[in-house]
């Protein structure tokens, strides 16, 4: 099963006393990248988070997203320290200068009296967000994994109407490749006859020579390896982990064979031209393939 590596979700969960939304965005990557970004109360957790998506992600830069919001009544703390020292020193001009005695409120406006609490969850409430927080998430990597098999479907009909024009173009040039011992051997003659008019060629003597000059442009082997490659790619797509990176390795194998068809072109005029040719277009091909195997986890 192909899966794309991009894509898009986010989820919000809304509890007794506080609001969860957790968002996920993937994109290409070589290997599995997790950024985290979580409230400070809630950084305990990331680690919890980054098990859960590694379960469920094998490739691609992911960014996890976590914003918590208060929905019950908070309580305010008193920095009982400060504002008392502020009370003394009004208490003091008071004494020494016949202010008027402080005003509560104004005191409380003074910046660092009030805090809403110190930061931090107590055991009970961080036990209810995990549990919450361990839900969302694997609700949205469900939702993100929906959407790129979506897309991932799209990419394997494309990638197995490429491979299957592979096929088509390998047996082309196998079928080529069949006729340039027969027409080395027509060519190597006309051009013996032509300069040893008065003299019987020896067939055995031709023949070899005919095997030598076939045998540097013999491309069977290559075309066996690359009829193997595009069978093991097929196969691959069957897959469900780890396909983008495997079939990449492949499509390199490929290609090395393809460059290796294209430098033995036989000289050949009835056939070189056109096996070049369809050599051409099969590393064209692979090329479009591996573009789209870098889209695939």
């Amino acid at each position: 099963m192909v899966k794309s590596m991009t894509g898009y979700s986010r989820l919000r969960r809304e509890e007794a006393g506080f609001a969860l939304s957790v968002g996920v965005k993937a994109t290409n990557h070589r290997f599995l990248d997790v950024q985290v970004r979580v409230p400070a109360e809630l950084e305990p957790l990331e680690g919890v988070l980054r098990g859960i998506i590694k379960d469920r992600i094998t490739r691609g830069h992911v960014e996890v997203t976590v914003s918590l919001e208060r929905t019950g009544p908070s309580e305010l703390e008193i920095d009982q320290g400060l504002l008392e020292a502020y009370a003394a020193a009004c208490r003091k001009l008071a004494r020494e200068y016949g202010f008027s005695a402080p005003d509560p409120v104004a005191l409380l406006r003074i910046p660092g009296i009030l805090a809403a609490g110190n930061g931090e969850v107590p055991v009970a409430e961080m036990n209810r967000i995990r549990e919450v927080l361990e839900g969302v998430t694997v609700e949205t990597l469900e939702q993100l994994n929906e959407m790129r098999a979506r897309e991932g479907g799209a990419l394997e009909r494309d990638l197995r109407n490429r491979l299957g024009r592979l096929q088509e173009l390998a047996s082309d040039v196998a079928k080529l490749s069949d006729r340039v011992t027969p027409l080395y051997q027509g060519r190597l003659e006309s051009r013996l006859r032509d300069m040893l008019t008065s003299v019987e060629v020896d067939p055995a003597r031709l023949a070899q020579e005919v095997a030598y000059l076939a045998s540097h442009s013999d491309i069977t082997e290559e075309l066996t390896r690359f009829r193997s490659h595009l069978d093991q790619a097929a196969r691959l797509l069957e897959e469900s982990s780890e396909v983008g990176k495997k079939l990449d390795f492949l499509l390199q194998e490929m290609n090395r064979e393809a460059n290796t068809v294209l430098s033995k072109t036989t000289d050949v005029p009835e056939v070189g031209l056109e096996i070049a040719r369809q050599a051409i277009e099969m590393k064209a091909e692979i090329e479009k393939l591996r573009e789209q195997a870098q889209n695939i986890e």
